[in-house]
């Protein structure tokens, strides 16, 4: 916090300033050549370079002027911002009185600024040194070289954070390309948006980082492995204790941060996985949302569903009225055919037979009721193929049953040999019919034919 408080009140002017954004882009020039000039660029560097990147466009930063800089009126545009910057302290002027030069240099906090603007303008500038290679390496290195330090897992530990990073970034983007699809009115529009912008930067540029080489499912497995060795292996964490007391730290505290260290850097790769996973879901929805609407553009002119849909979005535009007058004066809405009842749509009756129209007397048949009807169902359904073979083969001898030799005397019997019977015509019947004498059978409670049932060794029983 007491960093904080070393910023000056007029730096955060730049922000809320109506020239940010030209202030903003001075500053990232400045800063490229600040690094490669010794940390230090002299004033008149300063204003070419703001003069060249401001060359091809007419600035004007007046809207931040104040009274008494009626000086600067004359002054040129690059030396105006340059005395800006100055002012809003995220530049500093030092005077080289031996060289007569006075040389600029950017302040501690003001670069930490500058970085975040080019990261912003520029998001995918760092992210081709983010490897899961590095992790691996990383722990590869702690794990088998005893001379290493806690140094090596923290540079773990922050390549996983920013791999991390990235990939939400990566997730968060996704809804970008989903709005994008909506706004684009044909079919070449949508196509150069989908290669140019989205494969070369979600697939290309991303996405590659993670599906090629430098595969994360190629190492995940291995960092596990190594992270719970290092967690059992209390040989190496002994030896890390003796060379951090050796610099004046506790032994509490040095297995306190390695097993953090450990912990986060475990968590870091499950938390890849869980973003990885979301970022394959959200890209096979995003191509299939691209190829409907591609298919939409395709065929809005020539199927009656996309007129529809395109005479619906002129309707729910702000042109509804216009194109409404133009419909009134092609369609006669006083015509009565239009006004009519008879023109509104009605619900189509069921297709009558040409026999229904003839009017002929019915035959009325007597209804059955409810016992009969639940009987009925019953009959049909209470009894498995399993039950009626058992039925069959129970009653046979030397492979054959004649239904006169057991007379029926129960209701379940009398069911179960017209089931079996119906059954016996079938195809993969265990048994078969052959017809007897032809006389019929008198029991108590039943008439029945004479019917002899011969097994069907071509068919094997149900088990």
């Amino acid at each position: 916090m007491e960093e904080l408080l070393k910023i000056p009140q007029q730096f955060f002017r730049l922000f809320y300033s109506r020239n940010r954004y030209i202030y903003m882009e001075s500053l990232m020039i400045l800063y490229d050549e600040y690094l490669y000039n010794d940390y230090f660029i002299t004033k008149e560097t300063c204003i070419q370079l703001i003069a060249e990147h401001f060359s091809d466009r007419i600035v004007d930063i007046t809207a931040d002027d104040e009274e008494g800089e009626q000086q600067e009126a004359y002054e040129p545009m690059a030396t105006k911002i340059l005395n800006r910057l100055i002012r809003f302290s995220w530049l500093k002027k030092v005077e080289d009185y031996s060289s007569f030069k006075t040389n600029i240099v950017i302040l501690d906090y003001a670069s930490l600024f500058i970085e975040v603007f080019k990261k912003l303008s520029n998001p995918d500038q760092n992210d081709t040194d983010l490897y899961i290679q590095n992790v691996y390496t990383n722990i590869f290195s702690f794990y088998h070289d005893n001379k290493v330090g806690m140094e090596i897992l923290s540079t773990a530990m922050v390549n996983i954070t920013r791999l991390n990073r990235s990939l939400q970034d990566m997730l968060h983007n996704m809804d970008q390309f989903f709005s994008s699809l909506l706004e684009k009115k044909n079919y070449e529009e949508l196509l150069k948006e989908h290669l140019d912008i989205y494969v070369e930067t979600i697939v290309n540029k991303k996405y590659s980082l993670l599906k090629t080489s430098d595969n994360f499912y190629i190492y995940k497995n291995d960092i596990k492995k190594i992270l719970r060795s290092l967690q059992e292996d209390e040989s190496r964490l002994s030896l890390l204790k003796q060379k951090m007391a050796a610099e004046g730290n506790k032994a509490e505290e040095v297995e306190s941060e390695f097993l953090d260290l450990i912990y986060q850097i475990e968590r870091g790769i499950i938390n890849m996985e869980n973003r990885i996973s979301h970022i394959d879901s959200e890209h096979s929805k995003y191509v299939r949302a691209t190829v409907s609407r591609l298919e939409y553009l395709l065929s809005s002119d020539d199927s009656v569903k996309g007129n529809v849909v395109a005479l619906l979005n002129k309707l729910g535009s702000d042109k509804r009225d216009e194109l409404i007058n133009k419909v009134a004066k092609v369609i006669r809405i006083n015509d009565l055919t239009v006004t009519s009842a008879d023109s509104l749509y009605k619900k189509r009756g069921k297709r009558k037979v040409f026999e229904e129209t003839v009017e002929t007397e019915e035959e009325t048949e007597e209804e059955l009721s409810k016992e009969d009807i639940l009987r009925m169902n019953k009959n049909k359904n209470r009894y498995s193929k399993t039950q009626i073979e058992q039925f069959v083969f129970n009653r046979m001898e030397n492979g054959i049953y004649r239904t006169k030799e057991h007379p029926i005397d129960s209701e379940e019997e009398f069911e179960l040999l017209i089931l079996a019977y119906d059954y016996s015509l079938r195809r993969n019947s265990p048994f078969r019919v052959v017809k007897g004498k032809g006389d019929k059978i008198s029991g108590k409670k039943f008439t029945y034919p004479d019917l002899v049932f011969e097994r069907n060794n071509h068919v094997t029983l149900l088990q």
